[in-house]
C-alpha cells in the first residue's frame, strides 16, 4: 500500500485520487466509528476545495464496489461508516 497501488485477489484494483485518499482514512482509524463530517474534513485537497455530503457517498459507493466481496453486504456500513478492513489491506 505504501507505493499507491491497491490489490483485491491480487489483482490490481484502479481507485480514482478521492477514493484513494478515502481509503487510507479508513485503513488509519481501524476498527473506530468516523463520521461524515471527519471525513470532509480529512478529504480537503490542498487548494483548500471540500467534497460535499453526496459527492461523498457517491465516493464510498464507488469504492465499496471496488474493494469488497460482496457490496450489497458491505464490510463498511452506511451509517456509521465503522471500518473492519479485512487483513489483506
Amino acid at each position: 500500500m505504501a507505493s499507491g497501488v491497491v490489490k483485491k485477489n491480487g489483482n490490481e484494483v484502479f481507485l480514482s485520487a478521492l477514493e484513494y485518499r478515502l481509503l487510507l482514512v479508513f485503513i488509519n482509524n481501524p476498527k473506530s466509528i468516523i463520521t461524515r463530517s471527519k471525513l470532509l474534513d480529512e478529504l480537503r485537497d490542498a487548494a483548500d476545495e471540500f467534497v460535499n455530503y453526496n459527492t461523498l457517498t457517491v465516493h464510498i459507493k464507488r469504492l465499496r464496489e471496488k474493494i469488497e466481496n460482496d457490496p450489497t453486504k458491505p464490510q463498511i456500513p452506511a451509517r456509521s461508516i465503522q471500518v473492519n478492513l479485512p487483513r489483506a489491506f
